[in-house]
């Protein structure tokens, strides 16, 4: 059972489609990273220190160059835009990793889950073979005359299927161990907070306590529930859908960086092979992978 959830080949249409969008959002998150580089990363005024446990290390420390994370925000700008589009995928995705490392790195205090998550994505497009299909790689492939790639094992795909799945458990887990949760009161809070709205709710929304308290407890129901609801197919989308519209509604009201985009990005993961293939097909009718492969035969490698 687990060998086949993990390694079963199928399409890698759907990590094609979390490589693009991975690289797209990685560029533009160093581009509004931007013009905070030198109060937060360098020695500007707002650089907060704080000693790195034993055993964790970053790249720029190495370097001792005071410009070094503009630099690294400039060369994750175009890591990002090579990712997304599919050129040197292999080396662009790893080198848009360790930039994006390296910055959350040089100040812990200014990022949030949604930072951290965007980087662990990054680690499954790098193991993965995501540039393979719909990418400036699998064109010039093509014209070189290689045949369309063979289905592969998505094990990279599974296990960030799995942390996206797990970490919605363990924040429900995190959620029930604080009281305003348990009371129904955790959203009204959090809607009350000045420094943390993007759009001021309405005053009358407040004093809805029962709506306010129905959906502080559809957001642990839900967070409770995904893990062991989206592996259905039936239920999949209707499962996305929720979290879209959680996320969503997260996005409108509290200002908290790039968190509901991460976690639609991720959410492409559980987009199905068949499905990705034909979206991929509408913009590259060359992007479908080769039909099945013996499993007795070898699969050639491919760059990517």
């Amino acid at each position: 059972m687990v060998e086949r959830f993990l390694f079963e080949p199928e399409s890698p249409s759907p990590m094609a489609l979390v490589r693009a969008a991975w690289g797209a959002v990685v560029a533009l998150w160093a581009l509004s990273l931007l013009p905070d580089v030198d109060p937060f990363l360098t020695e500007g005024a707002l650089r907060y220190e704080r000693s790195m446990p034993d055993g964790h290390w970053n790249p720029l420390d190495w370097i001792g160059w005071a410009e070094a994370p503009l630099a690294a925000c400039l060369v994750l700008v175009v890591a990002g835009v090579a990712t997304a589009v599919g050129y040197r995928t292999r080396a662009s995705s790893l080198v848009a990793l360790v930039c994006l490392f390296a910055l959350q790195r040089t100040n812990t205090t200014i990022f949030n889950s949604g930072d951290l998550a965007l980087r662990l994505i990054g680690f499954s497009v790098v193991l993965a073979p995501s540039g393979i299909l719909w990418s400036v790689d699998a064109t010039r492939r093509r014209r070189a005359g290689a045949p369309p790639p063979p289905p592969r094992a998505p094990w990279a795909l599974r296990l960030l299927q799995l942390h996206l799945a797990v970490g919605y458990l363990l924040s429900a887990a995190g959620k029930l161990r604080g009281g305003t949760w348990h009371d129904g009161t955790a959203l009204e809070w959090a809607l009350r907070i000045e420094d943390l709205q993007r759009f001021a709710v309405p005053a009358w929304l407040l004093e809805q306590s029962v709506l306010l308290n129905l959906l502080t407890w559809a957001t642990i129901a839900f967070e409770i529930s995904f893990v062991f609801l989206v592996w259905n197919r039936r239920l999949r989308p209707w499962v996305l859908g929720a979290g879209i519209l959680m996320h969503l509604g997260i996005d409108i009201t509290l200002d908290i960086g790039w968190f509901s985009i991460v976690m639609w990005l991720g959410y492409l993961t559980f987009v199905p092979p068949e499905v990705a293939d034909r979206l991929l097909a509408r913009f590259d009718r060359s992007a479908a992978p080769a039909p099945p492969v013996d499993a007795a035969q070898p699969v050639p490698a491919e760059a990517g």
